[in-house]
């Protein structure tokens, strides 16, 4: 009898080892270092490379998992108007557990190649079309994989990045837009933005600029 009455216990026990000894990536321990969504926008910096901070968009309200998206655009210069050049900085989950800092491979180009079909849906007197593909390394975990575009918008011609990577245990998805021809005159850097958007949201701070 007494030999019968510790298999619950013993069968009970190993479960709980079992349980302990198979917890997957995204498990308890990465969900401790998950920020919430309002502490990882919060690290979004009010100006980076050029672009300055504008309003919010909460999707994540109507549509849980899409996230919240946070617009950028370039200020006025001389002979420039303002907003040239937009950018759109998006972090979501999509209802998935926290996604580990060094997440890459299928995971995050299967999320690019779904923002690129976005970006090249026919629309009303836009034609784009991927023009090349990069990876741009980021302190502090994976690489984003990044795609350009290139078109027009009605007579304008038009240029266009996606980079897609994973920041603060969610997707980032930072797009940026502008002109051709203002590219050029603002000497815009999309890498130099995406790269400190992701920095920034990992909580790395940016390396002090070389001494001159």
């Amino acid at each position: 009898m007494r030999a019968a009455a510790r298999w619950p216990a013993l069968l009970a026990l190993g479960g709980l080892l079992a349980a302990c000894a198979v917890q997957p990536p995204g498990g308890e321990a990465a969900a401790t270092a998950r920020p919430s969504l309002d502490a990882a926008l919060a690290r979004l910096p009010g100006h980076a490379a050029g672009f300055s901070r504008g309003m919010t968009t909460d999707m994540e309200a109507s549509q849980p998992g899409q996230g919240r998206a946070v617009d950028y655009a370039t200020p006025a210069h001389p002979g420039i108007a303002a907003r040239a050049a937009i950018a759109s900085v998006i972090i979501y989950d999509q209802g998935l557990p926290p996604l580990p800092a060094g997440t890459q491979g299928t995971t995050v180009t299967a999320k690019l190649d779904e923002g690129v079909q976005e970006a090249l849906a026919p629309a009303p007197g836009r034609s784009l079309a991927e023009s090349g593909r990069h990876v741009l390394p980021v302190a502090g975990g994976g690489p984003l994989q990044c795609a350009e575009l290139q078109g027009t918008y009605g007579r304008t011609a038009m240029w266009q990045q996606i980079c897609v990577g994973v920041a603060a245990g969610r997707f980032l998805k930072v797009f940026v837009a502008v002109p051709t021809r203002q590219k050029d005159l603002l000497g815009l850097d999309a890498d130099s933005f995406s790269r400190e958007i992701a920095q920034a949201v990992r909580g790395v701070s940016a390396a002090p600029a070389a001494p001159s």
